[in-house]
């Protein structure tokens, strides 16, 4: 299951799950369909479902077409927001950010676990620098979603381990997506010089849910260009 696949980091860490030989299911608010394309095109198996991670009754719905075994949840779902002061920020952005970014994690990872339990599993959050180091150019509301995002991720790994549950986090640096396109961040704001590419996330996150990654868990994994270190 990939959380917010219809697009950007979501859309890529779908196909390259699906390439690795995974069954995809792509929820996204929008139409996944073009996903799901994709991935049948180049020989994978998805199917696509639409879901809003905000409506807890339908997340749990989603998640139990993957019944009775789900090998790994992604969940990429997430919005941005304005980069206004905190002072200006409206609150019902605010709720929007936290209710996607937060709200949608939890409700997701609640829908999945019943499915997640018992075997070799894997939960994979997309989280973000911006979490870490309190943002490059990043809204307050935004910071303390992917903040968030971390410390559930480290909360989940430690209480379902015994259930056989690895759960990880990955924390991107500023990646070329339609989210943050016109927000005014440059190039060089790393060492490597340039934005993030989707599949250079997708490719960790896909390596955190997968076989290869047996002894990992309760990590939040830096790829973001040098911008953070430590």
């Amino acid at each position: 299951m990939v959380t917010g696949a219809a697009r950007g980091i979501g859309a890529r860490i779908a196909v390259e799950l699906a390439l690795s030989g995974a069954h995809v299911t792509a929820l996204d608010a929008r139409d996944p369909a073009e996903t799901v394309a994709e991935i049948t095109e180049a020989g994978g198996t998805a199917a696509g479902l639409w879901v809003d991670v905000t409506d807890r009754a339908a997340v749990a719905a989603a998640m139990a077409t993957a019944g009775p075994r789900l090998d790994a949840l992604v969940t990429c779902a997430a919005i941005y927001g304005s980069t206004a002061s905190l002072a200006s920020l409206p609150e019902s952005e605010v709720d929007d950010v936290l209710g996607v970014n937060v709200k949608g994690t939890l409700w997701c990872i609640d829908g999945a676990l019943p499915f997640l339990r018992g075997h070799d599993s894997r939960v994979v959050c997309i989280g973000s620098v911006a979490g870490k180091v309190g943002g490059v150019l990043a809204g307050p509301h935004y910071v303390a979603s992917k903040g968030a995002v971390h410390a559930i991720v480290k909360w989940l790994a430690k209480t379902e381990a015994a259930n056989g549950v690895l759960a990880n986090a990955v924390a991107p640096g500023v990646v070329d997506t339609e989210m943050v396109r016109g927000k005014g961040y440059s190039a060089d704001y790393n060492p490597l010089g340039r934005l993030a590419r989707p599949e250079e996330i997708a490719r960790v996150a896909a390596f955190l849910a997968s076989p290869a990654a047996s002894y990992v868990t309760g990590a939040v994994v830096d790829v973001n260009g040098g911008y953070a270190m430590g």
